[in-house]
């Protein structure tokens, strides 16, 4: 039988301190391969700062940090990538290279910011694709502007006027669609990597964290599945969501040639020290109040997803989604089982009610594939 390839996916990562030795590594250190969203950028040399409400940044040191962290790729188009001008990027790009990470995601241009990175495991090969939807203003790549690659997404929003007079305050619906030329441009990338490799990881910077969502309408932003279905027809064997700042749980979509393909829509935190540490934030421009965290915030999770040769392919077999907690400093860490059951319960709910079928196996949520 072939060896089966196993995939470590984590979600956010950004280093303000040396790594500590509770970071729990067992599912990460034992992958083949290992995925996780870089996501501020590694600055020595500060350009000008975005227009918005904070930003973030690494200090390039930190990637001799990262180096003994150890991925394989990292992801790198997302909202604070380009937080300090495309100086910051250029910086991150040369750092990223210079310690043997691969990424994808940013770019001098559109071009260059949509190619994946390509990994060799054993003799197949694994394009990890890097798109975000989480576009401030300047941030997309285009044909003459550095930036990351990007879906655009329009937003509008509804209230009945009846519901508005009868009970004032009342949060409005938000609708929300991708643009079709991005989607467009996203498909064509997936086709063509899914004609050269053996199989398709898309990583995507989106959604909303739970404390930002209106309870009424969920966890969930309308475009998420339109843009999750699309991305699985055009190729995509598997997606990993990022952003939260919490597991938010799967949800699986028929894609090409009938696969069922894995949507992670938030795999949470792996490591976020500004978060607790303050170091590399930047609020000197917020004109609003941030919302409280909520307990789901310092909950996480680690992916493992199994791979195995198929129909001259690589297919998934099963995906195990391991709970873990953030620690004081803002690192996953091993939980005791009530926890563990707790987050996985959670996870599993959320996926059920989204119509996939999961299990919890010794307080980890496990989904198989049942299409193969």
């Amino acid at each position: 039988m072939a060896k089966p390839i196993h995939i470590a996916a984590v979600g956010d990562i950004t280093l303000s301190q040396k790594i500590s030795e509770d970071l729990d590594r067992n599912l990460w250190d034992s992958a083949d391969v290992r995925i996780g969203n870089l996501e501020s950028p590694l600055v020595g040399k500060f350009g000008p700062p975005a227009d918005k409400q904070f930003r973030l940044h690494q200090r390039v040191e930190a990637g001799e940090w990262l180096k003994d962290l150890n991925p394989t790729a990292v992801s790198i188009a997302n909202n604070h990538t380009m937080d300090w001008g495309s100086e910051g990027l250029y910086q991150t790009q040369k750092e990223l290279d210079r310690i043997g990470v691969k990424h994808s995601g940013g770019g001098r241009d559109i071009d260059e910011a949509i190619q994946p990175a390509l990994l060799n495991v054993g003799n197949h090969r694994i394009a990890f694709l890097s798109w975000a939807t989480t576009l401030a203003p300047g941030f997309q790549a285009m044909k003459t502007r550095p930036g990351i690659a990007g879906v655009r997404v329009k937003s509008s929003y509804e209230l009945e006027p009846s519901l508005d007079l009868e009970q004032p305050g009342t949060a409005p619906w938000i609708k929300s669609l991708p643009f079709e030329e991005d989607l467009s441009l996203l498909d064509k990338v997936i086709e063509k990597a899914y004609q050269e490799v053996d199989f398709v990881i898309l990583a995507l910077h989106w959604g909303v964290p739970p404390q930002w969502c209106t309870p009424y309408q969920g966890l969930i932003a309308e475009y998420q599945p339109i843009l999750a279905q699309r991305a699985a027809k055009a190729g995509a064997d598997l997606i990993l969501g990022h952003h939260a700042h919490a597991p938010y749980g799967m949800e699986s979509f028929i894609g090409k040639h009938e696969k069922e393909v894995p949507v992670f829509y938030s795999l949470g935190n792996y490591i976020s020290h500004y978060e607790y540490s303050k170091v590399g934030l930047d609020v000197s421009s917020s004109t609003i109040q941030f919302p409280p965290s909520l307990p789901e915030n310092r909950q996480t999770s680690i992916a493992d997803i199994k791979l195995l040769p198929a129909k001259g392919r690589l297919e998934i077999e099963m995906v195990k989604v391991q709970p873990a907690i953030l620690s004081d400093i803002g690192e996953a860490i091993v939980t005791n089982k009530e926890k563990s059951f707790e987050i996985a319960n959670r996870l599993h709910e959320f996926t059920n009610l989204r119509g996939t079928s999961t299990v919890i196996e010794e307080n980890n949520l496990v989904w198989k594939n049942t299409r193969k």
